[in-house]
């Protein structure tokens, strides 16, 4: 086994695989903001709609994922077990899809301030989801 942890602590290495792109992203998202100064008042209310969006879905994933972990067998797992295959193809698509935004000419700063500061809140949620059931656990 590789990286063998207890199993209610990759419930601990989820938060942090969420947590820390989710800082990340909202930090670049505030920082697109500021360089937007003045900012119209229907952007952070845009923001706030991807927010709820995205908490929505991901709060759904944090609970397939801590069920997962759950029913997982033994006491002790390897660190890598914190995702499902599918999972890491699904955090691999939204990392290449976030580079690739990076590379299409022509999106507007805006785009990125509404967007990111409404994915990050998201993934930070789903951080403290994440720990909340580790606290539980």
């Amino acid at each position: 086994m590789i990286l063998p942890v207890l199993k209610k602590h990759l419930l601990l290495v989820n938060a942090v695989i969420w947590g820390l792109p989710g800082a990340m992203i909202l930090l670049k998202g505030v920082k697109a903001y500021v360089a937007l100064q003045p900012v119209a008042w229907w952007m952070y209310l845009v923001s706030l709609v991807v927010f709820v969006l995205f908490a929505l879905m991901f709060s759904k994933i944090v609970r397939k994922y801590s069920d997962r972990t759950a029913g997982l067998e033994g006491d002790r797992r390897s660190v890598f077990d914190a995702f499902s295959i599918k999972g890491y193809i699904l955090i691999t698509s939204m990392i290449l899809l976030g580079v690739a935004l990076k590379f299409i000419p022509g999106i507007p700063t805006a785009f990125f301030a509404t967007f990111y500061c409404g994915l990050g809140p998201g993934l930070l949620l789903a951080m403290l989801l994440f720990i909340r059931n580790w606290l539980e656990s």
